[in-house]
């Protein structure tokens, strides 16, 4: 049996960790995590994070504490604040993979981990230095446990459910971690679980109180009001009001959300239907068969609660995808069976096809430079050498779909769609990805300014820190924002310690009028930034790349554009 859990990591591992270095830092989000983990190590401050010296309250440290360590093993390179995201995915695959196994058995343990491996959305947050993966396998830890106690091993599945969500705590917050309490709850009230106090015992609550209390403590007691931040601003507002999105993701409305979850987990979703019916179906007898009524109601909540707040971003549904793998498994496990009430092979292969079958054609036609102009795609993609590898891959698996489909083969129809699927990831979604961060990386305005900086010199950047983060793995001096007050920063921002961080545009003219040398990093469009009220006599454009600009008020050589 734990043979199909490593089977399921050894892919992972192949998807998620080869070439996982190979793009620099992309701005935003991940400098801005890996700012934070320096910052740690810089300053040997394992209790407040803080990005510039502004304390950072958003977020609790696992994260950052595991970059920080690796990073003075290794070094501030991409992989190394790439790594525990992408081992937390081959984490998550494997412990899907395990209850998979003991829910259904080995074949639905494999399509479980395998389908969970196999998607965009994983696969995005898997390779992206950000703490929504880490989080997520510590959810996953948590229901592991919990599946484990209610299959008989009660006291070793609590102790790993408890320890689970203490660290979850320390991943996002505790009151992200603590949303699997009312489902269980909801679970047990349906199921009329019966006595419900076995399963909170106190050596548990303290299991989690002591993983993750005492960062709590620490963090409010050297900065008081953090804890009502976190729950007032990041949770309650969160439900009452709409707020400003924190980095490049933009935040969505309902069908946005929703839509942009179904593509997460493509091709998977298309089963989704069929999945919730069955996971809600009567009767339920036995334990296993109500524990697919838990992940029905997980999955449903997880996306529910986000998909109806005010404010919502792509990763907030990822935390459910665990669940929906094993729900759509088991689906396409029954109809391999042909089990009674199991979907009809065509049914599920269909959808599929005509899935591949489109991915087919648009590949072909951005193969072609046939996409229509109102298709808005990022600057720096090689949207030809894309579209050629995507047809390749999709135009092979939909006719070998197609065989399938019309031999009503199940089983050789998914095998199908996880070899296109975990062909195309690593040969389509990361080589796009690196294109991306690599035209909009900052390392050459990051070298332009390391060849000119020297002591005394003053370096600004214009707009969001989070928007050019890396700078701060590479420059020693405190880099000045000018009008770029955050969201997330917005706590540390108001603390005398952070008053010389934050700049206004007079500010900034006062200083590039003086007599040493300054240097301004710009995220705004030339138009729009303050270099137009300043005296064009003295604004000299050093280097350009990435959206950026470089400038200084002391003349240099012909501008470095790219």
């Amino acid at each position: 049996m734990r043979g199909v859990s490593l089977g399921v990591a050894l892919v992972a591992v192949g998807l998620y960790l080869v070439g996982l270095g190979a793009a620099p830092f992309l701005d935003p989000p991940e400098g801005f995590h890996a700012a934070i983990a320096r910052e740690m190590v810089l300053a040997r401050d394992w209790i407040t994070p803080r990005i510039d010296g502004v304390r950072y309250v958003d977020q609790p440290p696992l994260l950052h504490w595991l970059v920080s360590a690796s990073f003075g093993a290794a070094g501030p390179t991409p992989f190394v604040a790439r790594l525990w995201p992408a081992l937390a995915a081959v984490g998550c695959t494997a412990l899907t993979a395990r209850l998979g196994v003991a829910l259904g058995g080995p074949r639905l343990g494999l399509l479980a981990g395998l389908m969970l491996a196999a998607n965009l959305g994983v696969f995005v947050y898997g390779r992206t230095a950000r703490p929504e993966l880490l989080f997520v396998f510590w959810v996953t830890l948590a229901w592991a446990g919990f599946v484990l106690a209610y299959l008989g091993d009660r006291r070793r599945g609590l102790f790993v459910f408890y320890a689970g969500l203490g660290l979850a705590m320390l991943t996002r917050d505790f009151l992200d971690a603590l949303g699997v309490v009312p489902v269980i709850a909801v679970f047990f009230w349906l199921t009329r679980e019966r006595p419900v106090g076995p399963w909170i015992p106190w050596w548990g609550v303290l299991v989690a109180a002591a993983i993750a209390a005492p960062w709590y403590v620490l963090m409010e007691t050297r900065t008081p009001g953090f804890l009502r931040h976190m729950v007032v601003d990041n949770h309650l507002y969160a439900f009452t009001r709409p707020r400003l999105a924190l980095d490049e993701e933009a935040p969505l409305g309902l069908l946005g959300f929703l839509a942009l979850t179904l593509v997460g987990f493509l091709p998977w979703a298309l089963a989704l239907p069929s999945a919730f019916v069955r996971a809600f179906r009567r009767p339920r007898e036995g334990a296993r068969a109500r524990l697919w009524l838990l992940l029905g109601l997980w999955s449903a909540c997880a996306v529910g609660v986000f998909a109806i707040a005010p404010f919502k971003l792509p990763h907030h549904a990822l935390v459910a995808f665990p669940a929906l793998a094993l729900l759509t498994a088991r689906v396409w496990d029954e109809a391999i069976d042909g089990a009674t009430g199991a979907r009809p092979a065509r049914t599920l292969l269909v959808p599929v096809l005509a899935l591949f079958a489109l991915v087919t054609l648009v590949s072909a036609a951005a193969a072609i430079g046939a996409l229509p102009v109102r298709v808005g795609l990022p600057t720096g993609l090689d949207v030809a050498a894309l579209g050629r590898a995507g047809v390749v891959i999709f135009a092979l698996a939909t006719a070998a779909l197609g065989v399938a489909a019309w031999r009503r083969a199940t089983a050789l129809g998914v095998g199908i769609a996880l070899a296109a699927t975990i062909a195309f990831l690593p040969a389509v979604a990361a080589d796009a990805r690196t294109q991306l961060a690599r035209a909009r990386s900052l390392r050459p305005l990051t070298e332009a300014l390391l060849q000119r900086l020297a002591p005394g010199d003053v370096v600004m950047h214009e707009g969001l820190i989070e928007l050019s983060a890396s700078l701060l793995l590479a420059v020693k001096t405190p880099i000045h924002v000018v009008n770029g007050l955050q969201p997330n920063l917005a706590f540390g921002a108001g603390l005398a310690e952070a008053r010389d961080v934050f700049w206004d545009s007079p500010r900034l003219e006062q200083v590039w009028a003086g007599p040493g040398r300054a240097f301004l990093i710009s995220t705004v469009d030339a138009g729009r930034s303050v270099v137009r009220a300043l005296p064009p006599a003295s604004v000299h454009l050093i280097a350009e790349s990435g959206g950026r600009r470089l400038y200084s008020n002391v003349a240099d050589r012909r501008p470095d554009v790219r």
